[in-house]
């Protein structure tokens, strides 16, 4: 389970709110199973913002990773969630790439949502203004953080 810092920290970095190399060393930084925790999350994230064919082949070239590498590989193959399951369970070396790979999937996933739907900012705390630190502190309030 996340902790309400940590969702918005991982819904920051998808925003382009918090830098990726910021992100790339939180994650570094902690052991093998927070890492998978917060993939785990942030494969739930992915999940809510039902992300389309376009929106893994913009992630994947986004990451500046190499489309041969396992995670890309996986994450462009067909029913998503099998894949996102796949991925939590590869090598700890792998982990910083799913991690970058999965930011980038959830910020393409996201993006469209915004552009094809209108927000929802009384349900969908992810949509409010997370650079703005009162909005930040408002929802940590809200949610018992």
């Amino acid at each position: 389970m996340l902790s309400v810092e940590e969702e918005i920290l991982l819904n920051q970095l998808a925003q382009g709110i918090v830098s990726g190399s910021e992100g790339d060393a939180w994650f570094e930084a902690k052991n093998e199973d927070d890492k998978r925790r917060l993939l785990r999350g942030l494969s739930n994230f992915i999940q809510q913002a039902r992300p389309k064919p376009d929106d893994v082949a913009g992630a994947i070239a986004e990451s500046r990773l190499k489309p041969t590498l396992t995670p890309c590989i996986l994450i462009a193959m067909p029913n998503l969630n099998v894949q996102l399951a796949k991925l939590l369970t590869l090598p700890e070396f792998e982990l910083p790439r799913v991690f970058r790979l999965l930011i980038k999937l959830l910020a393409a996933a996201d993006n469209r949502r915004r552009r094809e739907q209108p927000l929802d900012l009384v349900n969908h705390w992810w949509h409010r203004d997370l650079s703005d630190l009162d909005v930040v502190n408002d929802i940590k309030r809200a949610r018992g953080a």
